[in-house]
């Protein structure tokens, strides 16, 4: 679309310079691209327009036009009308040379009044996109402070993953912005008959219609009509009807121009706020992705540790409470030996291995429960966050379910080498009491000596 819009701007372009070219006015023609440049700013036409005041006649250097085209081949002709333009000259080319001055001076003015329309509706707007940038930067800043404080707090025992809802931002559109009402038009009543003299048909419409919302590009046109038809009218010679036919092809060509370039203006405003609507929403996404993986990592973190802490602790008070239990019961059977109470001691510690047994597979069993309640808690987390991911991000969802398996692999591997370590540990134990069996076979076949003075009962 962009080639086919520079290929008409070509043409149009080639148009205006053959246009041109026949009167070789070339001052017209600088100012007419100025105003087509700031056609699209906003100028308040309401007021009655005055009448333009007389400016000394300047003649400046001639300046480089704004559009795409090249400069005219008809530089040497066009510096001799500028030479021939200056001369004093009488009559009937005096006035018409006149007539050109009073209409570039117009021209010009008008291009000014425009130009400085265009900046102070350009600074209002800088404003506005400043102010809009500070509220968008300072809640940012609120969301970043409210995550940190979230982190700095500990979690739950049992994590679940939380829902970041984000305000869905919509790009405003510059066409839609005006609020139009609209009703059913009541029958209009007979008035009084209206006086409408030469330039005030625009503002009698525009007084009887005070509430309606006109944009600055229609009442430029409406403007540049209403201008053109008063000049028609006017004119009566050939010469001034063929200078205003002219005049209007120029002004036909400048409007398709204006046009032209409008429509460019708009596309590339508007890819660029689709491309920075689109940076923001990846961005927040990413951030929101980040903040929850970061989440997500220091909940499972401090489980672990939690997990680690606890079994660590459980395992050398298990180890403690046995080496003393067997060693207490080699006391207590050694004195059993020398008191003849040998099968009570055995009988009693059948019952607590078998009590230690027993409790030893309830934990074992309880654990496993644990276990299996946490897997399915966290199956569920993990199919809840792949129907998450994969509408979002497909390579995103693989990596989580990836870095998933492996931490549920790694949880399976550290539960087996528990299982291990418990065996081991009861291995340890059975040799203990083997130890143990041993010494009290030596026990019963060693010899007791006791002291003189003690007496036997």
């Amino acid at each position: 679309m962009s080639e086919k819009l520079s290929r008409r701007l070509h043409v149009l372009d080639s148009m205006l310079k053959r246009a041109l070219g026949e009167h070789t006015i070339e001052e017209e023609s600088t100012d007419e691209d100025k105003l087509s440049q700031h056609s699209d700013s906003i100028m308040d036409y309401r007021r009655k327009p005055q009448p333009a005041t007389p400016l000394q006649k300047r003649y400046p250097s001639r300046q480089r036009s704004l559009s795409t085209s090249p400069p005219p081949s008809s530089y040497l002709f066009s510096s001799e009308f500028e030479d021939a333009r200056q001369k004093d000259v009488r009559g009937p080319m005096g006035k018409m040379r006149k007539q050109l001055q009073k209409e570039l001076d117009h021209k010009r003015l008008r291009a000014k009044l425009m130009t400085k329309a265009y900046e102070d509706e350009l600074c209002a707007y800088e404003a506005r996109e400043r102010t809009g940038l500070a509220k968008l930067k300072a809640k940012a800043n609120e969301t970043e402070q409210e995550y940190k404080e979230n982190f700095s707090k500990e979690p739950p025992k049992t994590p679940r993953p939380v829902k970041v809802h984000s305000r869905k931002t919509t790009p405003r559109n510059p066409k839609h912005s005006q609020w139009i009402p609209r009703g059913k038009l009541a029958k209009p009543k007979k008035a009084s008959q209206m006086k409408v003299k030469d330039n005030d048909l625009l503002p009698l419409l525009l007084d009887e219609f005070p509430h309606l919302h006109i944009s600055r590009h229609t009442m430029n046109k409406m403007w540049q009509k209403q201008l053109v038809q008063i000049e028609q009218l006017k004119s009566a010679s050939g010469e001034d009807r063929t200078r205003l036919k002219l005049q209007s092809e120029v002004l036909d060509a400048l409007k398709k121009h204006d046009l032209l370039v409008e429509l460019i203006k708009k596309e590339q405003d508007n890819n660029k706020r689709l491309q920075e609507f689109k940076q923001r929403i990846h961005r927040q996404k990413c951030a929101q992705n980040k903040m929850r993986e970061k989440r997500q990592q220091i909940a499972r973190a401090k489980k672990y540790y939690e997990d680690y802490r606890v079994q660590l602790r459980a395992k050398m008070m298990r180890a403690r409470t046995r080496d003393e239990r067997i060693f207490k019961n080699l006391f207590e059977e050694g004195l059993e030996i020398q008191k003849r109470r040998l099968q009570d001691l055995r009988t009693y510690a059948k019952e607590k291995r078998a009590e230690q047994r027993r409790l030893h597979q309830n934990e074992l069993e309880s654990m496993e429960n644990y276990y299996k309640d946490q897997f399915s808690m966290l199956a569920e987390a993990v199919c809840d966050e792949r129907q998450e991911t994969q509408t979002r991000e497909s390579a995103q969802a693989q990596t989580l379910h990836k870095i998933k398996r492996e931490m549920r692999s790694k949880m399976e591997k550290e539960i087996q080498q528990l299982q291990m370590m418990i065996s081991q540990n009861d291995d340890n134990s059975f040799f203990r009491e083997l130890e143990a069996e041993r010494l009290k076979s030596r026990l019963q076949m060693a010899s007791f000596q006791y002291s003189k003075n003690h007496c036997f009962l």
